[in-house]
């Protein structure tokens, strides 16, 4: 075999490795996608509901937030009993943490609200992640949701150290023997006693935040407050405010305007286009 044959085979072994390095790195990138910068608001905690909610002043408005991936003791209210002394501890812990102050929340865009319509967040206070806190000291759960948020591992390694050392919930002999989505569950406890459907603040009644709006039909809604669009027939399009709404007849014009996707969309979107120079790159090294 002359040189130039040995040549053209190591050339072309090369490169048949460059393409198989690429196609392990977009594979990579298709399991492990980067995730979405939160959104960050800021706003004075009212009123502490119990562990996981609160009444804020964001943004000129009052907003019930459900702190996200962790679960309290649920508190005893005027016609239910709760999980006491559990759900009253956790409530004076959280409020001695947080009422009065102004709070940083952090909320992952596609994922916002629970079915309440609670803002869901990540809240911190200076340094402090008040969430890790409410697990740390024994005070609640760890509570992983359908999405699993940038914080979720911390908060799971959170609980399983609190269980190490027996703190509060935790406690092997004294501690809460059933978990507070498990007491929910056969007790028929309705959290929407602490949601904007029901609460009544100073005397009046809150105006709902999950009212819906009409929708002319296979439009795509844009909120020019948050340059987020809805596609048409979602739960998210109705919700946006007119005086917040722009209609689009494509995804593309809504882009080409500077609105971006919900953030499940823009998974959907990323793994698309990621599938097809994934088969693309692998076309070329079946080829070669």
């Amino acid at each position: 075999m002359s040189s130039k044959s040995r040549e053209f085979i190591t050339l072309i072994g090369c490169q048949v490795s460059l393409l198989r390095i690429l196609f392990f790195f977009l594979l990579v990138f298709l399991v492990f996608p980067p995730s979405a910068s939160p959104k960050t608001l800021y706003g004075k905690v009212l009123k502490v509901f119990d562990g996981d909610t609160f009444l804020v002043w964001v943004e000129g408005q009052e907003e019930h937030v459900r702190l996200r991936e962790i679960d309290a003791p649920e508190v005893t209210t005027k016609t239910k009993m709760g999980q006491e002394p559990w759900g009253r501890r956790a409530k004076e812990f959280a409020q001695f943490k947080v009422k009065g102050k102004t709070v940083r929340l952090e909320i992952e865009e596609g994922d916002e609200r629970d079915k309440y319509h609670r803002l869901l967040a990540y809240v911190f206070l200076d340094h402090s992640f008040i969430n890790r806190e409410m697990v740390s000291s024994g005070n609640a759960f760890f509570y992983p949701g359908p999405f699993r948020g940038m914080h979720a591992g911390e908060l799971q390694e959170a609980e399983e150290v609190a269980k190490e050392k027996g703190v509060g919930v935790f406690d092997q002999k004294n501690g809460l023997k059933e978990r507070p989505q498990e007491f929910r569950s056969h007790a028929q406890w309705d959290e929407s006693l602490f949601s904007t459907s029901s609460y009544r603040f100073r005397g009046e009644k809150k105006k709902s935040l999950s009212r819906v709006y009409p929708v002319p039909a296979n439009k795509i809604v844009a909120n020019k407050r948050s340059m987020i669009y809805h596609l048409p027939g979602t739960p998210g399009a109705a919700r946006v405010s007119p005086k917040n709404r722009v209609f689009f007849d494509t995804p593309f014009e809504a882009e080409k305007a500077g609105f971006r996707p919900v953030r499940i969309l823009q998974q959907i979107s990323m793994n698309h286009r990621k599938n097809s120079s994934a088969l693309t790159a692998a076309r070329c090294c079946m080829t070669l």
